[in-house]
């Protein structure tokens, strides 16, 4: 089967990281699976073979938007495929869209956030909502228990398409060395140092982990990520003279992501808003303890489905991070033990099921 997947940007994220996998478990089992995003925003997919853009940019107003839907509707004439995966709120409304006038069936989307009231994504929750219960997507892909529930109170006629697949969560192939780690990415040598990674962006609330710093003046922090709370993050942190022991590191590529997550002492997760946090489940299967927001969500997925935490949750503000961090620096077991719970969801979320659950719809 001849697949096209469709993302919004080209960048290293949560959703692409998703996209990745699903294509080579795909191409794995046969099909010829190709990704096309409206546009490049980084370099990270720039060698990869299996991709394309439609712009080589971010698009600039509604001209730019209008060129990235046109350009995708035109590829995907062209090239015609037997399915199309969609992902993220623009992927899923002008994928499905293209996908319509190429005569493509079936077209599986992705939710990728709870819906949304206000702003301009409470308009794209709007078209969600209308495509969903028209019928223009053969199915509707949910990533939790948590996020499936966000839509409870949807018309019947949308309900029936949704269907739940757990993101899968690649586990690291080989075992990083953590001194070598940490001169790969120019980390102190021998701080105790707690990581995160992630796009720089408000929902994300890296704010947070930069003002535990201020209640806890032994530790280090290093960020994995690129996004709009680049700057703020460095006034936030000289503001509070924290400067000289947070590290941004930059975009890590998913290829390297394993080596960056090497060399971390803990794992801290302050994000106010998620459907899923992989990267919060990529780093425990890596064997590193968490600190996490206290989202109802995260505290399913960092669950090991015979009950035991994989995460020490906490309230998403500096003083809670810190208290959190501290708990592990002072409990050597207590690390161990959601240490070793974060190993066990290697087998809760498997790419391969994952990747069975997608061609399962493709196919049927």
């Amino acid at each position: 089967m001849k697949i096209v997947q469709v993302q919004t940007q080209a960048e290293a994220a949560g959703s692409q990281r998703i996209s990745d996998m699903v294509g080579e478990g795909l191409r794995a089992r046969g099909h010829e699976v190709r990704t096309v995003f409206m546009y490049r925003k980084t370099d990270v997919y720039d060698g990869d073979p299996h991709t394309d853009f439609i712009l080589p940019e971010p698009p600039r107003g509604l001209p730019g938007q209008a060129r990235a839907a046109v350009g995708l509707a035109g590829y995907l004439r062209r090239t015609r495929p037997d399915a199309v995966i969609t992902f993220q709120h623009y992927g899923n409304i002008f994928g499905t869209i293209g996908a319509r006038l190429a005569g493509v069936r079936p077209i599986v989307a992705n939710q990728s956030g709870a819906p949304q009231t206000k702003g301009v994504r409470g308009v794209l929750t709007q078209i969600d909502t209308l495509m969903g219960t028209l019928g223009l997507y053969h199915a509707n892909v949910v990533n939790s228990a948590w996020t499936e529930a966000q839509f409870d109170r949807y018309p019947q006629a949308y309900r029936k398409r949704i269907q739940r697949i757990d993101h899968g969560v690649a586990a690291p192939l080989e075992k990083f060395d953590k001194t070598a780690a940490r001169v790969a990415f120019d980390l102190p040598p021998q701080a105790w140092l707690a990581i995160s990674s992630g796009r720089l962006s408000p929902s994300k609330n890296q704010i947070a982990l930069v003002g535990a710093l201020a209640h806890l003046p032994d530790i280090h922090l290093a960020i994995a990520g690129t996004g709009p709370e680049w700057d703020a993050l460095v006034s936030f942190a000289t503001s509070r003279n924290v400067a000289d022991r947070l590290h941004l590191v930059g975009e890590v590529p998913p290829s390297r992501i394993f080596e960056f997550l090497a060399a971390g002492d803990a794992y801290a997760f302050s994000s106010t808003t998620e459907t899923f946090g992989l990267a919060a489940v990529e780093a425990a299967i890596s064997g590193l303890p968490i600190v996490s927001s206290n989202l109802t969500v995260l505290q399913e997925v960092l669950t090991t489905e015979d009950g035991e935490p994989a995460a020490l949750f906490v309230e998403a503000d500096a003083r809670g991070v810190a208290e959190g961090l501290a708990s592990i620096i002072a409990k050597p077991e207590l690390g161990a033990r959601l240490a070793a719970a974060g190993r066990r969801l290697k087998e809760q979320y498997s790419p391969a099921r994952m990747c069975a659950g997608y061609e399962a719809l493709l196919v049927s």
